[in-house]
């Protein structure tokens, strides 16, 4: 029985309900398993179910590499279907925890996701997904939590090569720019920290964490979260 669609959302609404983090405790309609692509957009189908209509987010992406596919794969583009949840243990979870372990490398956990990248970080840049094995979804059936294949983010890219602090295999985890630079704040003023902070290439190649930097944007969650705090002679100890 084909599935009715009841309205189409726009970017700008589907974002308003996608997170990378703050989760309470999909559809496979591709042969790729693994796959490198570049995020093109994404938007949102209302689609009705056996109790209420429910949202499905839908990823578009282009330049696609095929790493594993059920079948030969040659099309230059590809879409996951994502069904949206605000629970963790659900296929959104496990994709926005994904991301949020890349993208947000070495922000605090508890640092709310208004003052945390969000999944539109994602965005023109070049990822690595795979349908991953062993989540545990609550199955309403059996009334058991079961595993099941689940779409993650396992890598980022920009340019020709591994952003800095993103792994680069399942499980592996690299320093990233972000806990770099906080490394680098620890018993310095902002002074002596800007003439460290600055020059480290790890940092300089991470475009966005030198601008925040800049316009002293950075600290302030980590501030407001108590990992950074600063004495009166302005020297900061970070807290990791």
């Amino acid at each position: 029985m084909a599935q009715e669609v009841t309205k189409i959302l726009s970017q700008e609404e589907v974002l308003s309900q996608l997170k990378t983090r703050g989760y309470e405790e999909g559809f496979q309609r591709t042969p790729l398993r693994d796959f490198w692509g570049v995020l093109e957009g994404y938007t949102g189908e209302m689609r009705s179910g056996q109790n209420a209509p429910y949202l499905v987010v839908i990823y578009t992406f282009n330049s696609v590499e095929v790493i594993e596919s059920t079948e030969p794969y040659t099309m230059p583009t590809a879409q996951l279907e994502i069904p949206h949840s605000a629970k963790a243990k659900t296929k959104m979870g496990y994709w926005g925890d994904s991301i949020d372990k890349i993208i947000n490398a070495g922000v605090p956990l508890d640092v709310p996701q208004d003052q945390a990248k969000n999944q539109d970080y994602l965005l023109g840049k070049m990822g690595r997904y795979k349908l991953m094995p062993g989540n545990m979804i609550w199955n309403t059936q059996a009334r058991e939590e079961r595993p099941v294949e689940c779409w993650k983010l396992i890598e980022l890219r920009e340019g020709t090569g591994p952003i800095a602090g993103t792994p680069t295999t399942p499980g592996a985890q690299a320093e990233s720019s972000i806990l770099l630079a906080l490394k680098l704040l620890d018993g310095k003023t902002e002074q002596q920290w800007h003439q460290e902070v600055f020059v480290n290439p790890i940092v300089k190649a991470d475009s966005a964490l030198v601008n925040n930097i800049i316009s002293r944007q950075f600290l302030k969650p980590f501030e407001l979260a108590g990992t950074v705090t600063k004495d009166a002679k302005g020297i900061y100890t970070v807290k990791m």
